[in-house]
């Protein structure tokens, strides 16, 4: 069974649990494949974890997205976080776990840091960590064709940097990455990895960036961290 909901204007696709429990998993797609809730849910569907599967839509703009226009659905993604979770009526308080790919991977991990949402695990695939990563990646692949860094840009950077939010992020952290994964995310990553104790680095052959090969081994592995 499939739920759709809709909280403080953000949508949001539920997978029940196999059993009555107030846990929940936050799961946040990508901008490009899986791009809405329900193509998140059905690519990681994490049948394996007894819990409520959330799947929130991120805030995508209709015109092309630029650097700032990427910082603010990411910044409203991690603002409405707790909205969400205060719709829906079985939550129990309890810490959540909180999953995403790329972009929906960095407001997993900037919700873990924010500590508005109480949270239990972590898993992210091929997250992005900062918006300068975001910038040279889309550069290369020719989704941008120019950015400056001015004042502005760098302003609206600084709060999207995980890597200086690392300290507050005391969940444990499992980074899944694709063999194919963006060059340019690449460095940023190992960084966490390196800076939150405990953090666990998965390679997965022939993954691409987007969630479109080896989806079956990506959901096996979140399902075992968070199971």
């Amino acid at each position: 069974m499939v739920i759709t909901h809709t909280a403080a204007g953000t949508a949001f696709t539920v997978l029940p649990p196999a059993n009555p429990t107030g846990r929940v998993v936050l799961v946040w797609h990508l901008l490009g494949e899986p791009g809405t809730p329900d193509t998140m849910a059905a690519t990681l569907p994490l049948h394996g974890v007894d819990a409520w599967r959330v799947y929130p839509a991120l805030p995508v703009p209709d015109t092309a997205i630029t650097a700032d226009r990427y910082a603010a659905l990411v910044r409203r993604a991690v603002d409405d976080a707790p909205d969400v979770l205060a719709a829906l009526p079985d939550w129990d308080g309890t810490a959540v776990d909180v999953v995403g790919g790329s972009a929906g991977g960095h407001v997993a991990l900037l919700t873990a840091a924010r500590t508005a949402v109480p949270v239990r695990r972590i898993a992210v695939v091929n997250p992005a960590v900062t918006l300068h990563a975001v910038v040279d990646a889309s550069l290369d692949q020719g989704a941008l064709h120019h950015h400056e860094w001015t004042d502005d840009a760098l302003a609206a950077a600084e709060p999207l940097d995980v890597l200086a939010h690392a300290p507050r992020i005391t969940a444990p952290l499992l980074l899944l990455r694709g063999e194919h994964e963006y060059p340019a995310f690449r460095p940023a990553q190992d960084a966490l990895v390196a800076a939150v104790p405990g953090a666990r680095l998965v390679e997965i052959p022939d993954l691409a960036h987007m969630l479109v090969t080896r989806v079956d081994d990506v959901d096996r592995e979140v399902t075992r961290w968070l199971a």
